[in-house]
């Protein structure tokens, strides 16, 4: 048997203050961003420099203990249903950290957890705050426990907790909004395709409230249409079950994006027109509605404005955790294209 090859020597501040030539002392203020104590800018680049070079990585539980900051924070996320606007928020959450030089864990809970807080939470690990992106119940499952009330958090979704502030965007009225501009341009049997989970489990969902609530205003018949995935695929099999018995469909507004995109590969298989016979509306505005063969209209999500504002938010709480809860619904905007456009 070859005997084992010897394990890789971790890089210490020792080491790196061999290299640089100065004090282990001098290289951990550089190194930890301790600008109280006088050390050239050009000694730090310096410093910084070599510890790159000889792959010299900051132990971050040593450095939470000694300065209670870890400079990581943890973004809560149901992974189980990826979205593209989870992406957009994770990138622009990532970015935000590079420019303070904070580094972002990604942590994936489920949907039950994110959704109806049942089951565990994540394992912890210490970082300076949590933003929960849709996973809110998942926040009031972790303030159960005492020891997590420190914990900045900021909530993506409209959910409010102690030590911590909310930033949701405004899909009820958003929702409503569109359909309602439907109904003024004069159609009446509009449907909402919806996954199935939705439909079954949270009746008060906002798209279906923005939904039902603008058509039985309007005197109108609010039909859901259940999808079986939150996929095209699916949403095509729904769609194309529903037109053979249906054929006087004159608007659809998908859960999702790509739920359109499939509703609206439907109605172009069953010979109809869009949007001369029947308005296609999707949610989240990803580029694959703009690309469609018959772009579509979409209600955009403020990814840019949330994330700023969350962002804001958090560093504000983790200087100071005594202030008071913050909540702010930001509004959304119907991007209009050919879909809905018979011009």
């Amino acid at each position: 048997m070859s005997p084992a090859a010897p394990k890789p020597k971790r890089i210490r501040l020792v080491d790196v203050a061999r290299e640089a030539n100065i004090s282990v002392q001098a290289v951990s203020h550089i190194m930890s961003g301790n600008e109280t104590v006088r050390i050239p800018e050009s000694t730090r680049a310096r410093v910084k420099e070599i510890a790159r070079q000889i792959g010299y990585v900051p132990n971050r539980l040593a450095q939470a203990m000694k300065t209670g900051r870890t400079n990581v924070m943890a973004i809560w996320l149901p992974l189980d249903r990826p979205t593209h606007t989870y992406f957009r928020m994770l990138e622009r959450l990532t970015n935000k950290g590079k420019e303070c030089g904070i580094s972002m864990m990604i942590i994936g809970i489920d949907r039950n957890m994110a959704y109806k807080g049942e089951g565990t939470t994540p394992a912890y690990w210490p970082v300076d705050g949590i933003f929960a992106v849709d996973a809110g119940k998942a926040i009031r499952h972790f303030r159960n426990d005492p020891s997590n009330d420190d914990t900045p958090v900021v909530v993506l979704a409209l959910e409010e907790y102690n030590n911590s502030d909310n930033v949701a965007w405004d899909v009820l009225a958003a929702a409503k909004s569109a359909i309602s501009n439907a109904i003024r341009a004069g159609k009446k049997h509009i449907v909402h395709l919806s996954p199935r989970w939705v439909v079954d489990e949270y009746p008060r969902e906002q798209r279906r409230r923005g939904y039902t609530e603008a058509m039985e205003e309007a005197g109108l018949n609010p039909v859901i249409i259940p999808v079986t995935k939150e996929s095209s695929d699916a949403a095509e099999i729904a769609m194309a079950e529903y037109l053979s018995e249906n054929s006087n469909v004159e608007a659809v507004f998908g859960f999702l994006d790509n739920i359109a995109i499939g509703a609206a590969r439907a109605i172009l298989t069953a010979g109809k027109r869009i949007p001369e016979d029947v308005w296609v509306i999707g949610f989240g505005d990803t580029p694959e509605a703009a690309d469609f063969r018959v772009p579509l209209t979409s209600v955009q999500v403020p990814t840019d404005d949330l994330i700023d504002q969350a962002w804001e938010w958090m560093l504000e709480r983790i200087e100071n955790p005594s202030l008071d809860r913050r909540s702010a619904i930001l509004p959304m905007t119907e991007i209009k294209r050919k879909s809905t456009d018979c011009s």
